[in-house]
């Protein structure tokens, strides 16, 4: 699957996923969410692949959509971590852009990889709390970046081995060219379900 989309005000993006050995189920999942304010975005991994990963991972996605309203990304967390009770653990990735502030606040738990070109032109990788969303109390931190127009920035689930990130956020290609050019790096059979966005702010 591979989705390039326009909003309709500060964002243009560029998605891709394939399944491990190109199976049905997928235990990544993707949230997408847009209004006035700003921008919603979530990578999710459920632990392991096939169904039982794309059923944890699709709880986590159902509790975002649920809770997308509230105004603290860590309570949004917590939700999704309430989600899965008796289900497989996640990894997530989970950020919010604000259209009038310029900025992203985030929070990863576990190996989705996040990167954003600063406002400085400075790469910014933060890096996610360890461990996953499990049901259990879990420690969830947030932190907080600018960006400027034309800043670009690229999630990625662990299934995605990319070398040299910096090239590809520092490009002047358009989006849609650097979605390709990394998809030159995911084996057309993968071992591991992939998945990634790759974005710039208009």
């Amino acid at each position: 699957m591979d989705v390039m989309g326009q909003s309709d005000v500060s964002i243009e993006l560029y998605l891709f996923q394939r399944a491990k050995h190109l199976q049905y189920h997928c235990g990544d999942q993707v949230f997408l969410k847009e209004d006035e304010t700003g921008f919603l975005c979530a990578i999710v991994d459920g632990l392991g692949s096939g169904k039982e990963a794309e059923k944890a991972a699709k709880a986590v996605v159902e509790a975002i959509a649920a809770n997308s309203a509230l105004p603290n990304i860590g309570d949004i967390v917590a939700r999704a971590n309430e989600a899965l009770i008796g289900l497989r653990g996640a990894a997530i990735a989970i950020w919010r852009g604000d259209w009038n502030e310029q900025s992203i606040t985030y929070c990863g738990i576990g190996n989705i990889r996040f990167y954003l070109l600063g406002t400085d032109d400075a790469l910014v990788f933060p890096i996610s709390s360890t461990g996953f969303l499990s049901g259990r109390r879990q420690k969830i931190r947030t932190q907080k970046f600018q960006y400027k127009p034309g800043s670009k920035f690229l999630m990625h689930s662990d299934g995605l081995t990319l070398a040299g990130v910096k090239r590809y956020l520092f490009t002047t290609n358009s989006v849609e060219s650097t979605g390709h050019c990394i998809e030159g790096n995911v084996m057309d059979i993968p071992e591991d379900d992939v998945t990634f966005l790759v974005g710039e702010f208009k």
